[in-house]
């Protein structure tokens, strides 16, 4: 009698074969899409297949590698939104070969520049996106050096300013590269200690290496910052407004065509630096690049810390706003007078620091007050014996009349006599003004069909910078009975005709973006500027510069020039007049003002001193840094205007 099998019998071998193939089946079936992915089928294929008529492969198959549904997804309102172009792999997507993303040429913000096509001849004239000139890829950012590592080399140099190419940072760390280290400068006279300004930077601030012991530490590959980059140096207390003037100054020595640059190193090694021209003819300023980013790696953004919400506080309500770090720069300035400069902080810095990576700096321009300070017995340079102005700076022993540290490119580095006219005519159009040097306190020159008209005389202007309503601790300022008195005496003269507009500014610069654009346009204007001493009549080096006008009045090549002209008349000067207590004088706004061609009058009560005959400084540093009351004798000064003003104005 056969063996009957129960339901709870064991399976047998041919009932787990056909449960492992029905499992399969449903499983293969029910991921039918992945199933055929493992073996290389495209899921879009099954669109058109038989498998999708039946209901099999409709789950939506994502998006392709450039961003785009597959094609056989695609709807006319899809192809409407986001257009229908080829894509290669290596090129941005929506771009068209040959153009950018966002304009075309220099506004160029992305360039597919068809990198695994055959160079063409005209492949040298095409613009390959943001540029100086020729053009910067994406693939420009990146640097395969190998073992030749790319040596520093020194433009120009003065103690503690400095232009550099090819300086690379890492870790927050600047390297010099150099095989023969007698060609560069000790980097005591270049930078200083982060800790401590008046030593010489630690292996942790500055290095110097070999090319060799480069490659070896950097590796074959680098990041590359392009451009110029100006590095200021120091910590917040260490800056003041000249930061900006001396770091251009340094920059314009590049369009200098001195001699090589000579300087002494402090073991007293005698070195010659290359100039940034080698032949005779100077440099174009235009073929100059603008710098890039001013660098503050020692500054951060904010002074004031930031304070997260409470427990009880809503964490999304607007934080209360913070202070910004003193750079001794409106912000505004460097917005208008250098569009292209990005401004970088401590945070900023910090980000390539934390990165680990390689970074090589194009061009560096360091400015360092600490550095020139100890090398200011070899600010002297190698000066031209034709210059009337270098053999006045020859008779003088550098250091030795109180310059103020930032002063170290002026006298150790040449540059041409209009170098600083590029940043005041681009204020005055950010302001709207004429940058005509003749035109009138209106700024017009010029009749409604734009022939010259006779022009009559311009009024005098006059800009007194008052501290009367500055806090306690701003600075310097005069008695409030002084104050009143000389307000109303310059009134007098403007309701007498002798002047044409008295504007009595705010002491402190650092005012809202209205403010500070009627502060900077009264003193662009300004005849005379005058004020109790201190920093806040530092904006006094945009008033117009006499040895601008004299470059392009004594100019061959003036289109405006005839052979038979008469020589021009000399430009009158504008006058900065300084009141000082007794026994006091810095030498900062003097200075600056006299390498503009700028007259200068200092006070003490009602003596004044004035060109060669000025007091001996008694103090670097007090910049009217306390509430320090300054005595005038009104009476003295409102005289001086009236004789000095109109002549100024002529």
């Amino acid at each position: 009698m056969p063996h009957m099998r129960s339901w709870t019998s064991p399976p047998t071998r041919r009932e787990i074969t056909l449960l492992l193939f029905s499992l399969t089946i449903f499983v293969l079936s029910y991921n039918l899409e992945a199933s055929l992915g493992i073996v290389g089928v495209h899921p879009q294929k099954l669109s058109s297949s038989y498998l999708s008529s039946i209901g099999l492969g409709t789950k939506d198959p994502g998006f392709d590698p450039d961003g785009r549904r597959p094609k056989e997804w695609r709807d006319k309102l899809e192809e409407l939104i986001v257009g229908d172009w080829e894509w290669r792999e290596g090129e941005v997507s929506g771009v068209a070969r040959g153009a950018s993303a966002s304009g075309s040429g220099r506004t160029g913000m992305i360039y597919n520049f068809g990198w695994n096509k055959k160079a063409r001849r005209s492949a040298q004239k095409e613009d390959r996106g943001v540029s100086l000139n020729a053009g910067v890829t994406v693939k420009d950012q990146f640097v395969k050096w190998g073992k030749e590592v790319p040596e520093t080399s020194v433009v120009a140099h003065a103690p503690g300013y400095t232009v550099l190419d090819n300086v690379i940072a890492v870790n927050g760390t600047l390297f010099v590269v150099a095989n023969d280290w007698t060609k560069v400068p000790k980097l005591g006279e270049i930078a200083s200690s982060s800790l401590d300004p008046t030593k010489p930077p630690r292996v942790q601030d500055w290095h110097i290496l070999t090319k060799n012991d480069a490659a070896e530490m950097f590796g074959p590959y680098a990041a590359k910052i392009h451009g110029t980059s100006w590095f200021a140096l120091g910590s917040a207390e260490s800056q003041d407004p000249y930061t900006l003037f001396s770091l251009f100054r340094t920059h314009a020595s590049l369009s200098s065509s001195a001699p090589p640059i000579s300087f002494t190193s402090s073991t007293g090694l005698h070195i010659i630096a290359p100039s940034s021209s080698s032949d005779s003819a100077p440099t174009s300023p235009s073929s100059i690049p603008a710098p890039l980013r001013l660098i503050f790696p020692q500054i951060p953004t904010f002074s004031s810390p930031h304070i997260p919400p409470g427990p009880n506080e809503d964490p999304k309500a607007h934080p209360p706003p913070r202070e910004r770090a003193y750079t001794g720069i409106h912000p505004l300035l460097p917005k208008t007078v250098f569009p292209t400069l990005g401004v970088w902080y401590t945070e900023d810095w910090q980000d390539l620091a934390d990165m680990h990576v390689p970074f090589l700096l194009e061009r560096v321009v360091v400015a360092d007050r600490g550095a020139a300070e100890r090398g200011r017995v070899h600010w002297a340079r190698l000066l031209s014996a034709e210059s009337a102005r270098a053999a006045e700076l020859k008779k003088r022993a550098p250091g030795s009349e109180g310059e103020p540290a930032w002063a170290a490119p002026f006298v150790g580095l040449s540059a041409p006599e209009e170098w600083w006219t590029p940043v005041r005519a681009a204020l005055l159009r950010y302001l709207g003004l004429s940058t005509s040097t003749t035109a009138g306190a209106s700024g017009k020159g010029s009749s409604l069909w734009g022939l010259s008209k006779k022009q009559a005389a311009p009024k005098p202007v006059v800009s007194y910078i008052s501290m009367d309503d500055a806090p306690a601790d701003a600075g310097a300022r005069l008695s409030h009975e002084d104050h009143e008195r000389l307000v109303s005496g310059l009134r007098a003269l403007e309701r007498d005709g002798v002047l044409g507009e008295v504007h009595v500014l705010k002491g402190n610069g650092s005012v809202p973006a209205p403010e500070w654009e009627a502060r900077m346009s009264a003193i662009a204007r300004s005849t005379i500027v005058m004020g109790p001493y201190g920093f806040h009549l530092s904006d006094s080096i945009f008033m117009r510069s006499p040895l601008e006008a004299e470059h392009h009045a004594s100019s061959p090549s003036s289109p405006n020039k005839k052979p038979s002209d008469a020589p021009a008349q000399p430009t009158p000067a504008p006058l900065l007049m300084e009141f000082f207590p007794q026994g006091t004088f810095v030498r900062d706004q003097e200075y600056a003002v006299r390498e503009l061609g700028i007259d200068y009058i200092a006070w003490w009560g009602e003596r004044k001193f004035s060109g060669s005959d000025l007091p001996d400084v008694s103090s670097s540093s007090a910049q009217g840094a306390q509430d320090t009351r300054v005595p005038i004798d009104v009476d003295a000064v409102l005289r001086t205007v009236r004789e000095e003003a109109p002549r100024r104005a002529a």
